[in-house]
């Protein structure tokens, strides 16, 4: 009987124990990311691929796409090369459309397409009509076995541009760098100014040594090779980016790996290209098997100091991000987690080093429990080719990243990067709230349902707290107009502040989670020389949520008008009021001491050996080991958990610069936005991606006619009213006051006159140039005359550099 007992409880527990292994493989749902599958468009140029075109999974707004220019010759003809990779391409399909993408312009199938080396090709010829400097959207649409990819790029019909040379130059100028004996021909080219010992290969410029140029003594060799994207492209110059990868052979022989970006702008001469600016950046892979735990701390290796990482209340974990990868360490036993990454570690191409994407860490707790949210383009997994915001949870003990929720958006990575770098916070009760296209977004993570807790909010009068947590507004619209809001978003209660009789209340920021505001009073908006508004801060005060004050800042006399947040330190500059406005008498500051005291970990600057910079992390204790546990987290998806929000930002007058290869700013004054193109070195478009400014793309010489002159200017009224009246919907009027005449002259140069200010009720209409004098129209005598350069730019400082011009609508 004992024997018996004894076989039937071996039974029961070998199957109980094969149900339990059954069971747990059928149910563990943890996995590696999927391969990326979406094809690549290029643009043939000469024989050498150029635009590199990403795949997106859905039709995306046009207006918000800029990532490449394509320009067209008088042939309008295009060569458009296809990497399929492993996925079947049946067709390609295009579509050109006006520049904010409402309406279709052409559109064509193309079903046989043919073959070039590893690439598909096809042939496109464009018969519409386009407008010879207007830009114009293009969306490419490939069917695949996989679905349809949509790629996007900008063409613009411009005459003698050189395309090719310039594509080939670049191209020339990078395989260079990587031969010490070849790179001795790109001297000619450079305008060094740097000096010393050390390199900082993540910041080198037109300026740096030839040395520094071709990358001293790293010895670095290609891995994945560029493909030039053409970012400007005028008559005279032309911007272009590029990005690749490099390996290098540190002092032990170990590999490490590098990305580069770079940026050239180029003028074309009769006979050779003259390189104007030149930018380089390489970031190093983080790789925890080499030596980067030191004694103080960990080792980046070459990067940027602004490194994104929090750690939790005792400062034991870490989270970091690098090159587009999350990671947590834990100084105390060595573990090293590869949290996410799209990166491949073995057969990998430029699909999943794709670095359109970054990260929000929200919090981490003790024991390495991490809540982070991942947003902008999906390189690859079951999310590949959408742009959106992720909401991920990574569990230490399971080592598992589950996604929580997927929010889809239209929007490009650029745009969505300028609004999560606003607002994104989870709360504990997992609510996700985000600042989208002026609303304020309540999303339900659980429920993946989500509500509009407020809309028309301007970035500029919204500020958030260190952690996010909290946020304050001026509410601009309805009965509450005029009154601070805040929220704190953990208990999702708000609150008001209202302004006494005579004030009205200003958000300027947080320290730590303590709103800042200040108070301006009536008769305390001046104008300065240009004609705009300045505020001076009457009193500064900080208070917390709940109403506790914990500083007020006021000086008699003295007005706050510039306003400076630093990590430890809030400065600004007290100014006097006078009659030209308010006049800078001193600087003062205000020392955030609980941050300086609780930061324990900082970013610094070191070089260790082959002479070059690198950037650690910095801890106040060595760290326990230096031998690295390494892990690679796993992936659990939620299934269909997505929420599709309204990210059609609103129609509005608004002005981008682009300037290095991306979107460098957004202004609704045209004079700021021109100053900073013009500082950038970059160019200024409107909502409907016309351009208001060019740097370095006006004409020798000009002259108007008078009759295209619209009759309000020829009159020479300065009400801006009265000349938007007259435009209509035909055009809008452009205050470029503060800016340089030289600047101003672009203007004339694009057709468009320019009313300027010569005293305080004097003007004249500026309708034309050239390279001694400029042509101007008196709107008292009728008379148009020449009048100096010089004698010119004189005149008009004096006055203040008041200018009105208009921008005309574009015309399809």
């Amino acid at each position: 009987l004992g024997r018996l007992l004894l076989l039937l409880l071996v039974f029961v527990c070998s199957v109980t124990v094969t149900a339990f292994l059954l069971n747990s493989e059928t149910t563990d749902d943890r996995s590696d990311m999927n391969d990326p599958v979406y094809p690549e468009v290029m643009v043939d140029f000469g024989g050498r691929a150029a635009n590199r075109m990403c795949g997106y999974a859905q039709p995306m707004q046009a207006d918000f796409l800029r990532d490449c220019i394509t320009p067209l010759d008088t042939t309008k003809k295009l060569t458009f090369l296809i990497n399929p990779y492993d996925t079947k391409v049946g067709s390609l399909s295009y579509e050109i459309r006006t520049s904010d993408g409402s309406k279709v312009i052409e559109n064509r199938k193309i079903k046989n397409l043919g073959t070039s080396d590893s690439y598909l090709t096809a042939e496109v010829v464009i018969n519409s009509d386009l407008r010879l400097n207007q830009e114009y959207s293009m969306q490419i649409m490939l069917e695949t076995s996989v679905g349809n990819t949509y790629h996007y790029t900008r063409v613009v019909s411009r005459s003698g541009l050189n395309t090719e040379s310039y594509v080939a130059f670049v191209k020339n100028f990078y395989e260079s760098c990587m031969d010490k004996s070849m790179a001795d021909n790109l001297a000619s080219y450079l305008e060094p100014e740097a000096t010393g010992n050390s390199t900082n290969f993540s910041n080198i410029s037109i300026h740096s040594t030839l040395s520094e140029i071709s990358w001293g003594s790293l010895s670095p060799k290609i891995v994945k090779r560029g493909i030039p994207v053409i970012k400007d492209i005028n008559e005279t110059t032309a911007s272009i980016s590029l990005d690749y990868q490099i390996s290098a052979q540190n002092d032990s022989g170990q590999t490490e790996f590098y990305d580069v970006s770079e940026f050239y702008r180029m003028r074309y001469t009769e006979t050779r290209i003259r390189l104007l600016d030149f930018d380089r950046s390489a970031s190093q892979v983080f790789d925890p098997a080499l030596p980067v735990i030191s004694d103080s701390g960990l080792l980046l290796g070459i990067r940027d100091r602004n490194v994104n990482y929090l750690t939790d209340e005792e400062h034991g974990i870490l989270a970091f991000v690098q090159q587009g990868d999350l990671w947590t360490y834990t100084p105390s036993s060595g573990k090293m987690v590869r949290v996410f990454t799209f990166r491949k570690d073995q057969k990998g191409d430029f699909r999943d080093i794709r670095k359109d994407h970054d990260y929000k860490i929200i919090r981490i707790d003790h024991d390495g429990n991490l809540d982070f949210v991942l947003y902008g383009y999906m390189n690859r997994g079951i999310h590949e080719g959408y742009t959106g915001v992720c909401v991920y949870h990574y569990s230490s003990d399971q080592n598992l990243v589950e996604e929580k929720v997927f929010i889809h958006s239209t929007e490009s990575y650029t745009f969505l990067n300028s609004d999560m770098g606003t607002l994104s916070y989870v709360s504990q009760d997992n609510n996700l709230y985000l600042l989208l296209a002026q609303k304020l977004y309540r999303i339900d993570i659980e429920a993946g349902e989500y509500e509009v807790m407020e809309s028309g909010i301007q970035a500029g009068d919204f500020s958030v707290s260190d952690t996010n947590a909290h946020a304050a507004w001026l509410v601009t619209e309805g009965e509450d107009a005029g009154k601070l809001k805040e929220i704190d978003f953990e208990t999702r209660k708000t609150k008001f502040l209202l302004p006494a009789e005579g004030q009205q209340l200003r958000v300027l920021g947080y320290i730590n989670e303590d709103m800042i505001y200040g108070v301006l009073m009536d008769g305390d908006t001046l104008q300065d020389a240009g004609g705009r508004s300045v505020e001076g801060i009457h009193t500064l005060r900080i208070e917390d949520f709940d109403g506790n004050l914990k500083k007020e800042y006021h000086q008699d006399g003295l007005y706050i008008t510039q306003l400076f947040m630093g990590d430890t330190l809030m400065e600004f500059e007290l100014c006097a009021k006078e009659k030209s406005g308010y006049v800078v008498k001193r600087k003062d500051n205000i020392v955030n001491n609980r941050k300086a005291v609780t930061n324990q970990i900082s970013a610094e600057l070191t070089t260790l050996s082959r002479t070059v910079v690198m950037v650690r992390l910095s801890f106040g204790d060595k760290p326990d080991t230096d031998d690295p546990l390494i892990v690679n987290a796993k992936m659990r998806s939620m299934g269909e958990q997505t929420v599709l929000l309204d990210t059609q930002v609103p129609q509005e007058t608004v002005y981008y610069v682009y300037a290095h290869g991306g979107l460098d700013s957004m202004y609704t004054d045209p004079a700021l936005a021109v100053l900073r193109a013009d500082e950038q070195l970059g160019v200024v478009l409107n909502r409907a991606q016309q351009y208001v400014w060019e740097r370095g793309n006006k004409r020798s010489k000009q002259m108007l006619n008078q009759e295209d002159i619209p009759g309000a200017m020829q009159t020479g009224t300065w009400n801006e009213e009265l000349l938007q009246q007259e435009l209509g919907e035909n055009g809008t009027v452009l205050d470029l006051s503060g800016c340089t005449l030289d600047s101003v002259l672009y203007e004339v140069s694009a057709q468009r006159p320019v009313l300027a200010k010569t005293g305080k009720d004097s003007l004249v209409l500026i309708v034309g140039y050239d390279e001694y004098n400029t042509y101007l129209y008196n709107p008292n005598s009728g008379e148009t005359y020449p009048y100096g350069l010089n004698d010119s730019t004189e005149l008009f400082e004096k006055a203040g550099n008041l200018f009105l011009t208009y921008m005309e609508k574009a015309v399809y």
